[in-house]
């Protein structure tokens, strides 16, 4: 990593601040967060870089509150003020993690804004629950090759030994006065006590990030804003960012660096804001009909099923009722084949898009009916892919970007569970 300059005078010097501060009880211990604004604004959830805390954004909470924005940031497990979890988590588990804060927090729809760990954090969390993301603002995105990946988890960020004789701290402190020369002995000291809070191994969020590939392609149709200080440490990365990105504005700060956040605070929130508000409200996209179908059903679930074609005439049996010579069909047989059928459909867009080759596909649908507790009645789903002459990444990616292609997954997503099942040629 390249030592970045950092204005000395704007920096958060300590982990307090202004704005109002609290913790959440959840599973795997206590969480901290920060924030401002009023409860009825657009809901910003900002989610640090490591092994740094939130008190990066204390002095931008302020102007984001000016836009009437509602803004959280709270301190990854693990680091800052939050406890850490028992075990090492992934990429994955830290994003499960933003969610339930987001619960707890009352957060329903949320702008989402990361910065570097935090921005794979984000995007992550937006692939698991994208029908709750309005929009997302990546404050550096670090899209390493899967080289880089793998020459970084080899040695990047050691750790330190802690020594009475206070070695560690003098480790710590040459390693933030290497990323950022300039940058004050009161902000250097806060940045140690951030590090020091983490332990000796600080670099536990840096593993989870080369070892987690960030799969762009889920992200499609989502509104992205690229956010950063021009001096940013990964202002280099703004190629492969923006080919990533490509309907997404890159918006650079002159003056500011990894913390441009603390040191051109209006700025910042001038921008973040303009991109939230602009995404307030989920998009409604103009409907035009194409193609309607209409069945008729008398009978329930042991009737018959005709459409006004004529080119569907089925016998209706219960499941629980069916003999071996039965041939009637169900509802969740008859979802399945549109499911699959569509799905498989929705693919060969995804394959077109992407420019890549699928050679032959089988897409299998299973519909299953259960119960709740109180007895209510669900529907959950499992979608099998299987692509034997595509390599496994590359199908991996094309089904994630059909997921936000078939309007089937676009109408049962956030109302009926979803499991994927992905099966390639070895990469």
């Amino acid at each position: 990593m390249t030592p970045r300059t950092a204005t000395a005078t704007t920096q958060p010097t300590h982990l307090k601040g202004s704005s109002h501060r609290g913790y959440l009880e959840l599973p795997w211990g206590q969480v901290h967060f920060r924030r401002s604004g009023t409860e009825d604004g657009p809901a910003l959830l900002i989610v640090h870089q490591s092994p740094l805390s939130s008190a990066t954004y204390e002095p931008a909470l302020p102007a984001l509150a000016g836009h009437g924005l509602r803004t959280v940031a709270y301190d990854i497990p693990g680091f800052g003020l939050s406890d850490a979890p028992d075990e090492e988590w992934s990429i994955p588990d830290h994003a499960r993690a933003l969610w339930r804060i987001a619960d707890e927090l009352g957060l329903d729809h949320v702008h989402l804004l990361g910065q570097h760990t935090g921005a794979v954090i984000a995007a992550e969390a937006a692939k698991q629950r994208r029908e709750r993301v309005l929009s997302l603002t990546f404050q550096g995105i670090p899209l390493y090759s899967d080289a880089e990946r793998a020459e970084k988890a080899a040695g990047y960020a050691p750790g330190y030994t802690p020594d009475l004789d206070g070695g560690h701290l003098t480790t710590v402190w040459d390693r933030v006065r290497w990323l950022y020369p300039t940058i004050s002995a009161e902000a250097c000291s806060r940045q140690v006590a951030e590090y020091l809070s983490v332990g000796p191994d600080y670099g536990v969020a840096y593993r989870a990030v080369f070892a987690h590939r960030v799969d762009t392609a889920a992200l499609h149709g989502l509104p992205v804003l690229l956010l950063h200080g021009a001096e940013d440490v990964l202002d280099r990365m703004n190629d492969v960012v923006t080919a990533a990105f490509p309907d997404a504005p890159l918006v650079r700060l002159d003056g500011g660096t990894d913390f441009a956040a603390a040191e051109l605070p209006g700025e910042f929130a001038d921008a973040v804001a303009a991109h939230v508000l602009a995404h307030a409200t989920p998009a409604r996209a103009a409907f035009t009909p194409v193609y309607t179908a209409t069945v008729d059903v008398r009978g329930g679930r042991a009737g018959r099923a005709r459409s006004r074609t004529g080119a569907l005439d089925l016998a209706l049996s219960r499941p629980a009722d069916r003999a071996a010579d039965d041939t009637g069909t169900d509802p969740e047989e008859l979802f399945a084949a549109g499911y699959a059928a569509c799905f498989g459909a929705a693919l060969g867009v995804a394959e077109r898009r992407q420019r890549a080759t699928l050679g032959p596909v089988t897409v299998t649908a299973s519909v299953t009916l259960g119960t709740r507790p109180g007895g209510r009645y669900a529907l959950a789903v499992r979608l099998r892919v299987d692509a034997p002459d595509c390599p496994q990444p590359v199908l991996e990616e094309l089904v994630a970007l059909t997921h936000t292609i078939c309007p089937y997954s676009g109408a049962v997503r956030g109302n009926i569970e979803v499991a994927t099942e992905v099966t390639g040629a070895p990469a």
